[in-house]
């Protein structure tokens, strides 16, 4: 094994020849030494296969970049999670961070132009889908891809010593769930989708976002495989240049996540205070429909729509002073106020609205009444006096006249109309002007 994996501790060292128990046991231990490198000869075998750049790879890239891309445009957790799984690019991240640990220039070298070539196929098919989509709204999920900060380093770096654990203890369930963790190419699909509609901060966010990610792993990855003893035995002030120089990386990084962070968390601390201040100075029954918090630069915008019983002098400026005292800041303070209903307006409403959908059935009705008592003409609509207040109509005969034939004809339509509208009383009368209904 000397020479497939040279520098490993134990390689081509002679076990003692004095026998016995003592012998016997430098034997063992060389056996095992020689096992561990064979262990990590093969895992090194493997990382650098899956950094190698050939039609699988460029298959799987491309159909993780549409996966991506359709999941990010339709705001689909789901569908974006699938193109996580799908994105090989772990392989070559994996293959850098191995790389550094055992100092394989062939393997970097390999491993830095898949991930280029895989980073350069992705935006294009994210271009490509977007250009041609009708849909380029910025989504949810766009705009969580935009604003990377020391959280995302964290979780990138727990997720890289995760990855390295899996292979070397081939725990591929372990890498599926780094791969979800750690987003590589929904942010690529971001950068497309900023270059295409001319959003250059989502692109520059969604850029530090993949660098983040992508460094976080491989020295993540580049630490833990040295702690395996993978690579050459380094003295100790090379050890420490090494790790001083991934410390100096990520501290530079760090730099603009943290101030994202800290604005991001200005940005929370300025919205508590609104709503707290806000909700002070309304009364009991008010409440907030919307409202909007923005940091521009220096200054808070502030905008929103409040339901109240009754206005609130100077609202605007009484929160814009409560505001800017809190927080020390200029404020701009919009507040629209509408009158809401209180419960006695709404009951009077309901009343009201329930009468006049009695009218109108009642309307509704009379004509009906009217239509099918002067069917056939049998009887003229001047003897047919309708009170729909009462909901009665008086029929004013004379049988003598009528005949015994049309009185008949005329009972039965009567009757068949009262069947109709059993809750209106239909009755003969002979009505005196006296008698006349109200109304009519």
């Amino acid at each position: 094994m000397t020479g497939d994996h040279p520098g490993v501790p134990g390689l081509g060292d002679a076990p003692f020849d004095a026998g016995g128990r003592r012998a016997t046991r430098n034997e063992e231990n060389g056996a095992a030494v020689e096992g561990d490198a064979l262990d990590r000869s093969l895992i090194l075998a493997s990382v650098a296969r899956d950094a190698r750049l050939d039609k699988k790879f460029l298959l799987l890239i491309i159909l993780s970049a549409m996966i991506a891309t359709l999941g990010l445009l339709q705001s689909s957790a789901a569908v974006v999670i699938g193109a996580m799984l799908v994105s090989p690019l772990m392989g070559p991240i994996m293959g850098i961070g191995f790389g550094l640990a055992t100092l394989e220039s062939n393997l970097i070298r390999r491993s830095l132009v898949t991930l280029a070539a895989g980073m350069a196929v992705a935006v294009l098919v994210a271009m490509l889908i977007i250009w041609v989509s009708p849909i380029n709204d910025v989504t949810p999920e766009f705009r969580a891809r935009t604003q990377p900060t020391l959280l995302d380093l964290g979780v990138a770096v727990v997720g890289g010593i995760a990855g390295v654990y899996a292979i070397m203890r081939k725990l591929s369930g372990v890498m599926v769930g780094v791969a979800i963790a750690t987003a590589l190419v929904p942010p690529l699909s971001t950068v497309a989708f900023g270059l295409v509609t001319g959003r250059f901060d989502f692109a520059l966010g969604a850029a530090l976002l993949f660098l983040t990610n992508t460094l976080a792993i491989a020295f993540a990855a580049t630490i833990v495989a040295r702690l395996n003893h993978f690579g050459p035995s380094l003295t100790p002030q090379h050890t420490a240049v090494q790790v001083v120089g991934i410390a100096a990386a990520l501290g530079v990084l760090s730099i603009p996540l943290a101030l994202s962070l800290n604005s991001i968390a200005r940005e929370v601390r300025a919205r508590s205070v609104v709503q707290a201040e806000l909700r002070s100075l309304l009364g009991e029954g008010d409440r907030v429909d919307s409202l909007n918090v923005r940091v521009e630069g220096d200054a808070l915008a502030v905008d929103g729509v409040v339901l109240v019983d009754r206005y609130a002098a100077q609202l605007d400026n009484r929160l814009t002073a409560r505001i800017g005292a809190e927080l020390d800041r200029d404020v701009r303070v919009n507040i629209v106020q509408l009158r809401q209903q209180t419960n006695a307006a709404v009951q009077v409403e309901e009343q009201l609205n329930r009468r006049l959908a009695a009218l109108e059935q009642r309307e509704e009705d009379s004509r009906a009444i009217l239509a099918g008592l002067t069917v056939g003409e049998l009887l003229p609509r001047d003897r047919v006096l309708v009170d729909a207040q009462a909901r009665r109509v008086i029929v004013q005969r004379d049988r003598e006249v009528e005949g015994e034939q049309v009185a008949a004809a005329i009972d039965r339509i009567m009757a068949s109309v009262q069947a109709a509208h059993p809750q209106w009383l239909i009755q003969n009368g002979a009505l005196t002007a006296a008698e006349a209904l109200p109304g009519e």
